[in-house]
């Protein structure tokens, strides 16, 4: 089970080559701030801009260098692309998978169920679905998550949604106990007085310890603190939105001094005044 603030890691990029000295350094930093799992490959590391060899060496380096879980993004168009990604990232010793809704491809929720339960079968790693609407155009309804929780494997879902009422109702529903996390930073609040478990979050990536000490209050039942907490990182936020992520959020990486702002075509640099911006929240 994943609970907690679980951190969605950008990959550092050193002239469009993977970083792997700054990546060493980004998840032995997560493992002291409190992190509770890395998520490696997902839409914030550039998962869809990886190549098969460059998922390997990220994933290999990844579990060796962890002291906390790893969690592998897998997403594609084809079922059975994904289901090579899940392969590869289970023969490399990861923790978990996180498999988005497939995209581009129209298909019906049956479609989805299908799609998910193939990768299911096809891997002995705990699946946490992850509904993304805003990337794959249609969601994971709720029926069709309460019937993938019914698969063994299928372990909880990080929802990148404003809807935060399907934590409540995802909760009600289940038949077992299951992770339900928040995907987005600024609805992560609501999430958790829905019944959510944690975040999976971008804003982690800056302020870390914040995060967790964030999901903490919310557990130890400090609504003072976790009030204050939620106004103050609220502006830094929605500050990764501005632009396309992980435009922002590299952007800033390299404001703190942390790995290159450098990201991969199609997505461009952060605008002069994103970086601007993002100066003044992170002074």
């Amino acid at each position: 089970m994943f609970k907690g603030s679980i951190v969605a890691l950008v990959t550092p990029w050193k002239n469009n080559s993977l970083d792997s000295h700054a990546l060493v350094n980004l998840i032995r930093w997560h493992g002291t701030a409190g992190t509770a799992a890395i998520v490696v490959c997902g839409s914030t590391g550039e998962g869809a801009l990886l190549t098969s060899a460059e998922r390997e060496e990220l994933i290999q380096i990844a579990v060796k260098e962890s002291t906390i879980p790893i969690i592998v993004g897998c997403g594609a168009p084809s079922t059975w692309a994904v289901i090579e990604q899940a392969q590869q990232a289970e023969r490399l010793g990861a923790n978990a998978l996180l498999v988005v809704a497939p995209y581009y491809c129209k298909t019906t929720q049956e479609g989805i169920y299908q799609h998910f339960k193939a990768i299911h079968d096809a891997s002995k790693l705990p699946v946490l679905l992850y509904n993304n609407p805003g990337r794959t155009v249609q969601e994971i309804s709720i029926e069709t998550a309460l019937r993938l929780f019914e698969l063994e494997k299928v372990v909880g879902i990080k929802d990148s949604t404003a809807d935060t009422s399907r934590a409540a109702l995802m909760r009600h529903g289940a038949r077992k106990k299951v992770c339900l996390l928040s995907g987005d930073d600024p609805y992560a609040a609501g999430y958790l007085g829905q019944g959510g478990d944690g975040v999976i979050s971008i804003t982690a990536n800056l302020r870390p310890e914040k995060m967790v000490e964030f999901v903490q209050a919310w557990e130890n039942k400090n609504l003072e603190r976790f009030h204050a907490l939620n106004n103050e990182l609220m502006p830094l936020h929605y500050a990764m939105f501005t632009e396309p992520n992980p435009m922002p959020v590299k952007a800033a990486m390299e404001i703190i001094g942390k790995c290159s702002g450098e990201v991969r075509l199609p997505l461009v640099d952060a605008s002069k005044g994103a970086v601007e911006k993002l100066k003044v929240l992170l002074a």
